[in-house]
């Protein structure tokens, strides 16, 4: 599991790399904060064909992966792949004709190149459905060097396109799109070389069918997820504008980045947890909790660095421009540990197939949360469209533990949750609202890392101990 782990995580070394010295500096000093909200409000329309083509890649191959033959498991990732891909390029198409009519009264800043801009985004979705399917595959299969290297191809690909297009073509905002489509592009030319030895061309009637039973109801569900969490970029560009939106859309890039490692986790801990879940394996079960335990603690003793930095490094990095992103940044990294802490309770709810239970929970919270986003969009502009999606995802993975416990799943780590989201969120508002000397956050630091290292057993020494014992997953 640690290699697996180190694996998906590597890329994020790139990606941080080629973000912070490439990426960045170079995007915004050559665009503005109006160019990164126009990308921001189009994208929350052409992002939601995503949801309506989805075929449930984590339902279908959670409830199906591990109990089938290596044959079976080829034609399985078939359907899903051209089913999920034909599915993605009807919707696609259906958008893209329909765009010139629904884009002009949606968008409140509307501009007639607005339609070029979606067709682009378009295109890459229906590349990325592809990426989708065969990540998931990869994932299933624990193949953590063949996902870094998915990773190394798609962001190298965004890198180079728009390095190209912003300083050789001098592109301004479609920059940004060429960008997203080459990274996309660049990962399905991997994706398909990688898939052809895991597949078998032929439909079956029996993926079929699963594939419309359980897949098919998480469309209303991914579609609630996506509304959610994108539903703050529309209402800011109609209460706070363009450049407002800007912003929010640019501290997105970060929630990406740290989305990174998370996501790295995540391949590396479902699987472990859904053979836990699915076989009752104790042994399993406490080695997952472990890294759940040492997770939070890496997650907090980063987030001290993050939260006392933000702003210099932002001004630095984004020359001046963007520096009221810092507030942002802090709050999405805190989103990240609040995934963490959902992933056993999903993985259990997946595993015992109580997929009515968590269609019905989130369509529900999808609801709730839209009221939310557009309550505090309204009082706190870009701010509270962050904190807002904090809740949501707060709150919807409070409702599956609460129902994972009810059927007798054990508690994870809860306790050090807590104290990691005391952390975050009070050095968030001290920092964004006193201004501290260097000496002061330098102190913090120090006192907090050493407070972090010893709660959460992160000590080196340790580590290796438990890692010679067999203890460390």
């Amino acid at each position: 599991m640690r290699k697996n782990f180190f694996y998906y995580l590597s890329p994020s070394v790139l990606a941080g790399i080629l973000g912070v010295f490439v990426i960045i500096p170079v995007s915004t000093y050559y665009l503005d904060p109006e160019d990164f909200g126009v990308v921001g409000i189009i994208t929350v329309f052409s992002g939601l064909i995503v949801p309506l083509s989805s075929v449930g890649l984590s339902w279908v191959l959670s409830g199906n992966y591990y109990k089938i033959s290596d044959e079976e498991k080829k034609a399985l990732v078939f359907n899903l792949l051209i089913i999920g891909f034909l599915f993605r390029v009807f919707w696609a198409l259906v958008f893209g004709i329909f765009g010139h009519l629904f884009l002009p009264k949606a968008i409140k800043s509307f501009q007639p190149e607005f339609i070029f801009f979606f067709w682009i985004f378009l295109t890459a979705e229906c590349f990325n459905a592809i990426n989708q399917t065969v990540t998931h595959v990869i994932m299933f299969q624990k193949k953590g060097k063949m996902h870094a290297l998915f990773d190394v191809i798609k962001t190298l690909s965004r890198a180079l396109t728009l390095v190209f297009a912003l300083v050789v073509l001098k592109l301004k905002t479609v920059s940004l799109a060429l960008a997203f489509l080459g990274a996309a592009a660049g990962g399905c030319i991997y994706c398909l070389f990688y898939i052809r030895k895991y597949v078998v061309y032929r439909f079956e009637a029996r993926w079929v069918k699963e594939i419309i039973k359980r897949g098919f109801p998480t469309i209303p569900l991914n579609l609630f997820e996506i509304i959610s969490t994108s539903i703050g970029r529309f209402f800011v560009e109609r209460w706070a504008g363009l450049s407002e939106l800007g912003i929010y859309s640019h501290s997105l890039e970060y929630r990406k980045a740290f989305m990174v490692p998370e996501r790295a986790f995540l391949k590396v801990s479902a699987p472990e947890f859904l053979e836990a879940f699915s076989n009752n394996n104790k042994t399993k079960s406490k080695s997952a909790k472990q890294a759940l335990k040492k997770w939070f603690g890496l997650l907090t003793l980063g987030g001290v660095f993050l939260v006392f930095f933000s702003k210099d490094a932002l001004n630095i990095l984004t020359h001046g421009k963007f520096i009221n992103a810092a507030v942002l940044i802090c709050l999405w990294f805190t989103v990240i540990a609040v995934y963490a802490f959902g992933i056993p309770y999903t993985r259990y709810l997946l595993a015992h197939k109580k997929n009515k239970f968590m269609f019905y929970s989130e369509l529900i919270l999808g609801f709730v949360s839209i009221a939310i986003i557009a309550l505090f969009v309204k009082f706190f502009s870009i701010v509270g469209a962050t904190a807002a999606v904090l809740l949501y995802y707060l709150l919807l993975n409070l409702t599956r533990r609460i129902y994972a416990r009810k059927l007798g799943c054990e508690n994870f780590e809860r306790n050090y949750f807590i104290v990691t989201m005391a952390i975050l969120l009070g050095l968030t508002y001290l920092v964004n609202t006193f201004d501290l000397d260097l000496a002061i956050k330098l102190v913090s630091i120090v006192i907090l890392s050493l407070f972090v290292v010893k709660f959460y057993d992160l000590n080196p020494l340790s580590l290796l101990n438990k890692k010679k014992a067999g203890t460390l997953c």
